[in-house]
């Protein structure tokens, strides 16, 4: 039995030898890593830290790029008499400014009766029959969205970027 035991406990030996030695070499291992990616990310701070004027320039084109909101303002409803034909015809529209600079809006909305009033000349020399047509429309939108800027006087970018026809309305 003596020799079982000493069999026995020579068998125990090694196996307690490895253990030890396996969890000191996974110690030495994630030791290792730990340094490695600790000298990595103090390599890439150092390096990358050098140019902070470039970082704030980073920044703020990223800050720049952030979408712009619009903004809208309404203009009440136009009723313009037109001659087509030999008969009185009329043109009911409302519409919607819009821009993304606060300024244009603001500017718009205190100049109201004097884009008004463009928009009114402008509309009551158009062709009847050209409205009808989705080609007439576009082209009043643009033209109205120059005599809207000249009546301001403002021009890109500070300028009403957009007219929405919210309602058309031929008679």
């Amino acid at each position: 039995m003596a020799d079982k035991d000493n069999l026995n406990l020579g068998g125990d030996a090694p196996q307690a030898e490895e253990k030890s030695g396996g969890k000191g070499k996974l110690i030495i291992i994630i030791v290792a890593v730990v340094v490695l990616l600790g000298g990595g990310a103090g390599a890439f701070l150092f390096l990358s830290g050098g140019d902070e004027a470039e970082g704030r320039d980073a920044v703020a084109e990223v800050v720049e790029e952030a979408p712009k909101i619009p903004l809208y303002l309404d203009v009440e409803k136009l009723l313009v008499n037109l001659e087509h034909g030999g008969r009185t015809r009329y043109v009911q529209a409302e519409m919607q400014l819009m821009s993304y600079k606060q300024e244009a809006i603001d500017q718009a909305a205190r100049d109201m009766p004097a884009i008004r009033d463009g928009l009114i000349t402008l509309f009551s020399r158009q062709d009847f029959a050209a409205l009808k047509t989705v080609e007439g429309k576009d082209a009043l939108r643009a033209d109205a969205l120059k005599a809207v800027n000249q009546a301001l006087g403002l021009t890109p970018p500070d300028a009403i970027e957009k007219i929405y026809f919210e309602n058309f309305v031929l008679q």
